[in-house]
């Protein structure tokens, strides 16, 4: 088949969407497709005269107006792009965001190819939570409007979680197929040679520095783990945002500069690496209530960790729950509670071998379950439904 995935960010930039779109190009290709990946932003020489200028210009008339014209000459691009990577022999073009639903459409028409959506997330939740609209305002009107038209544009919608399908749920009655993150694990695998214990424990925090993804959490655990319990423990931070200074400032003002160690947005070559140097990975990303309405759909971060042999420490949310088995592969606490998640983590520091057994558990879970082969056999399963090749296969 020839099969486009669009659009995607740079693989280089931080996100689970690129990392999903290159792992799931990959795992197809070696199933014997070819796969052409459009990246998310146009090239400059077509972005500035077609895009960025009309757009600004637009902006002091109708903000609404410029949004729909940059969708729109996005969109155009997209299409172009697509039909002249496949010489107009597309077969399957499977979107990523559910605003392009708009190229199904043109590229139906001209070339009969599927249409398959992929939802990473939850779009309007996300943007309540980022404070970009509230609920009844336009903002929020048009992009509810957006998500109830979009989703039946689409042949087949998969979800990447159980949650974010109960999402879509509310804007179409058309089935839905879960099929969760897929990653190289042969990439992403344990350190080799046996353990060596170590006098240090590194923990690991992987994720964008905000309220949401619970920095402060994970420091506040580090900070009663050294002083109530005094276990030689440090926390590497990969990750930036909005949070770093306040986190750092904090770090500073309670003497912890030796404890927590801020590494920056490591490039996602160094990820491995990273993942291998560590003991366990601390995950206090939180939930629906705690940072809005939206929540991790499959977090790469946790089944990076996995693949790489880490026992998971998290908050139980819905994503989680799904990819952590409590008390075998690692612990969920309830959001908000840093007592508990202290109590697991001072207990894998004083028990290596749980650790190790957690960690050689996880590994194992992640090759069963999350591996980019098996993701793009389920995903070959739903391409093939739209043909009518196959029975409809109900993934969870």
């Amino acid at each position: 088949m020839n099969i486009v995935l669009l659009p995607s960010p740079p693989f280089e930039e931080i996100g689970g969407v690129s990392t999903h779109v290159f792992m799931l190009a990959k795992g197809l290709g070696e199933l014997g497709h070819r796969v052409f990946v459009i990246r998310e932003y146009p090239p400059r020489w077509f972005r500035w005269p077609f895009v960025r200028l009309p757009e600004l210009l637009l902006e002091k008339i109708s903000l609404n107006f410029a949004r729909k014209y940059r969708r729109k000459v996005d969109d155009l691009y997209f299409a172009i792009d697509a039909l002249w990577k496949t010489k107009g022999e597309l077969q399957v073009l499977n979107i990523q965001n559910v605003q392009h639903a708009g190229i199904v459409k043109w590229l139906r028409r001209m070339t009969g190819c599927k249409a398959i959506l992929t939802v990473h997330g939850y779009l309007t939740y996300e943007a309540e939570s980022r404070k970009w609209c509230v609920v009844g305002d336009r903002t929020h009107q048009w992009l509810w409007a957006l998500e109830t038209e979009g989703y039946d544009q689409f042949d087949a919608i998969v979800c990447v979680g159980s949650r974010a399908g109960s999402y879509v749920q509310q804007f179409t009655h058309k089935p839905i197929t879960i099929i969760p993150n897929g990653l190289d694990t042969d990439l992403f695998r344990p350190a080799s040679g046996d353990f060596n214990p170590k006098t240090k424990i590194h923990i690991l925090f992987v994720g964008l520095l905000q309220p949401a993804k619970g920095i402060m959490d994970a420091i506040r655990a580090i900070q009663a783990l050294v002083r109530d319990y005094n276990l030689n423990v440090v926390l590497r931070v990969a990750g930036k945002g909005l949070q770093e200074q306040e986190a750092r400032q904090y770090v500073a003002e309670q003497g912890l500069g030796d404890r927590v160690v801020f590494l920056g947005a490591l490039n996602k070559e160094k990820m491995p690496d990273f993942y291998r140097s560590g003991d366990m990975l601390l995950f206090p990303s939180k939930q629906a209530g705690l940072s809005g309405r939206s929540e991790e759909s499959s977090p790469y971060a946790v089944l990076e960790a996995m693949s790489s042999g880490l026992p998971i420490i998290a908050y139980r949310t819905s994503a989680l729950q799904e990819h952590v088995q409590d008390g075998t592969t690692g612990y969920l606490v309830e959001p908000g509670d840093i007592v508990s998640l202290v109590k697991h983590v001072q207990e894998l520091c004083l028990d290596t071998e749980l650790m190790q057994k957690m960690g050689r558990a996880a590994r194992i879970y992640c090759e069963q379950n999350y591996s980019q082969k098996k993701m793009a056999e389920q995903y070959m399963n739903v391409y093939a439904h739209c043909f009518g090749m196959i029975e409809r296969l109900h993934i969870s």
